[in-house]
C-alpha cells in the first residue's frame, strides 16, 4: 500500500496531534504557553515515527 503522508521523527518540534506509526498512541501537542511539542519515542511501543492525526 502506498502512502503519501508526512512521518515525523523524534525530536521533531510540531504543533497539533499526532499517532504512533506503530500502535496508533495519540499525543497532543500542549495548548499553553506556545504549544509545540517535540516528539518523543512512543512512550508505549518505543517507535520513532509519527504521523499527524
Amino acid at each position: 500500500m502506498s502512502t503519501t503522508e508526512e512521518l515525523y521523527e523524534i525530536g521533531d518540534a510540531v504543533t497539533g496531534d499526532f499517532r504512533c506509526d506503530a500502535c496508533d498512541l495519540l499525543v497532543k501537542s500542549p495548548n499553553e504557553n506556545d504549544g509545540v511539542l517535540v516528539l518523543p519515542p512512543c512512550p508505549l511501543c518505543g517507535n520513532g515515527t509519527w504521523r499527524r492525526a
